[in-house]
């Protein structure tokens, strides 16, 4: 009986026997512990059918919102197509050339009307469209992963503004004028005179392949501060690398550059160039703030 009594009073878990310890009760998380971070997943879970319904809805809209931006830009084509092609009316009548475009068929007007519509309506659409594959993509991130997603995002869109504007304002018209001279009348015994009909879609799709190679050159910054972020590029590399960055500048010219001519590919190169200069700087800023929080952590 005293055995038995001692043995009673003896507390379960204090028992070195693993026979006779009672198992640990779970543990109860607290209201802070339960809180998940903006890149978890949230209370209510979702499955993944019901994320593919999330993802059909932000597409649904997002395509809603193109259309209609095309519909709307299809009554405005015939403005969009004056101010479209007067850098290259500026150049023939600089060059003494008529300014007169010319249409291969009856139908040729109206395709080149609807692609501009539709680049149009993709243009005017687009700050919809990107925040409705925002809300899709944000709940899954991180609120520093937000902050980095916003800002590549609003580099990229003004990087290739800044490419098309700089493209319509001062590429086109030099390059339209060069192109023009081109043409000359050649005298002798047998005189005669080169000319050039242009045609509709031609001019069009000259002036679009223009703007969006030029956007896409100034990406360039972008594109160096990103690999430079994740550490893929140092800024002593690319200083390094700068005596062959200038052949690359013509290179992409060329290839960005609807035309074959040496004088619209340098127009480009050079600029292409400065923004490899300036990527340089940009990289070096990362690399000093990065070396800055690393001397901030080990100090703590």
């Amino acid at each position: 009986m005293a055995e038995s009594e001692t043995d009673a009073t003896i507390p379960a878990g204090d028992s070195h026997d693993p026979y006779l310890a009672a198992p640990a009760a779970p543990a109860q998380l607290g209201p802070a512990e339960n809180q998940q971070g903006p890149g978890q997943a949230d209370e209510k879970r979702m499955s993944f059918l019901e994320h593919l319904s999330e993802l059909r809805v932000r597409l649904r809209n997002a395509a809603l919102a193109f259309l209609v931006a095309m519909i709307a830009s299809f009554v405005f084509v015939e403005h969009y197509f004056d101010w479209l092609t007067r850098p290259v009316r500026r150049g023939l009548r600089d060059a003494g050339h008529e300014m007169n475009f010319y249409a291969r068929s009856l139908t040729e007007p109206f395709w080149v009307y609807m692609k501009l519509a539709i680049v149009g309506g993709l243009l005017v659409s687009s700050p919809f469209i990107f925040w409705e594959l925002w809300r899709f993509i944000a709940p899954g991130l991180y609120k520093k992963e937000r902050r980095i997603g916003i800002l590549v995002t609003g580099s990229i869109a003004i990087c290739f503004l800044g490419g098309a504007v700089f493209s319509y304002s001062v590429m086109c018209e030099p390059a339209a004028y060069y192109l023009t001279k081109l043409c000359t009348s050649f005298a002798g015994d047998l005189p005669f005179k080169l000319d050039t009909m242009l045609m509709m879609d031609e001019v069009a799709n000259f002036q679009m392949m223009t703007l969006a190679g030029c956007g896409l050159a100034f990406e360039l910054p972008v594109l160096l501060s990103i690999l430079g972020w994740i550490g893929l590029v140092s800024s002593r590399g690319l200083l390094k690398f700068n005596k062959y960055a200038i052949v690359l500048a013509f290179v992409v010219g060329a290839v960005l550059t609807p035309s074959t001519d040496p004088f619209t590919q340098t127009l480009l190169a050079v600029p292409i160039f400065s923004l490899y200069n300036i990527s340089i700087l940009v990289v070096w800023l990362i690399e000093r703030a990065r070396r800055k929080r690393e001397a901030a952590a080990a100090s703590t």
